[in-house]
């Protein structure tokens, strides 16, 4: 796991916390719980921009959304963390659109000839650590940060709905049926959609180097 956050539904803590804020307003409650889960936040989004000023910047704002947005959380759907790392996913993501980045799906030939999940992607045939869902060692993502600065750019220019995947598997450590509980889609889609973006790291980085990530 990347980024020493917690796995599983909230634990007991964040749950005293979260009924505090929601039913009361409670600040101090508020600054218990961002105090909890910054470290893990920042370097998770620290890794993905490589700027720290611009890492707190979005965590904080990644915080703030949180907070605005912590009546809706369902505990039932996803863990507390999951849920957090999902908002602080689309904050980098927004934060390369501002930048006048803009963001193209994946071709739709991507994955032709494989069986279709619900949204029409192909899963079947998919590379080992698809289907075994290994979750990268965070040495070897250190090793290969340049490597990983180069992926990073292209795989700004996908749809945020892929982002969203790669971003939480790869940055938080997030296991497919994880993903797929917070975003709403089916694990198959969630698989299929990392699969097509793999597929097409694979075709312009090489087979080795995009194992990287997956290792």
């Amino acid at each position: 796991m990347l980024n020493g956050g917690r796995h599983g539904s909230a634990t007991a803590d964040d749950m005293r916390l979260i009924r505090r804020i929601v039913r009361r307003g409670s600040r101090k409650a508020a600054d218990e719980l961002v105090r909890a889960h910054y470290d893990a936040l920042f370097a998770f989004v620290w890794r993905q921009v490589g700027d720290r000023q611009q890492a707190m910047n979005l965590t904080q704002e990644a915080f703030i959304a949180m907070l605005g947005a912590l009546a809706a959380y369902d505990p039932a759907k996803a863990s507390f963390t999951t849920w957090l790392y999902r908002i602080a996913a689309y904050k980098v993501i927004d934060a390369r659109r501002r930048r006048g980045v803009a963001t193209v799906p994946l071709p739709d030939g991507a994955g032709s000839g494989m069986a279709r999940s619900d949204d029409g992607v192909g899963v079947e045939g998919a590379p080992p650590d698809i289907a075994d869902e290994r979750i990268p060692d965070p040495s070897s993502l250190l090793a290969h940060r340049d490597l990983l600065e180069r992926i990073e750019g292209r795989v700004r220019d996908f749809d945020p709905a892929v982002q969203e995947v790669y971003r939480l598997h790869l940055y938080a450590g997030r296991t497919f049926a994880e993903i797929a509980a917070v975003t709403g889609a089916s694990e198959s889609t969630v698989k299929a959609r990392y699969f097509r973006l793999m597929k097409t790291i694979r075709k312009e980085f090489g087979d080795e180097r995009a194992d990287t990530l997956s290792h």
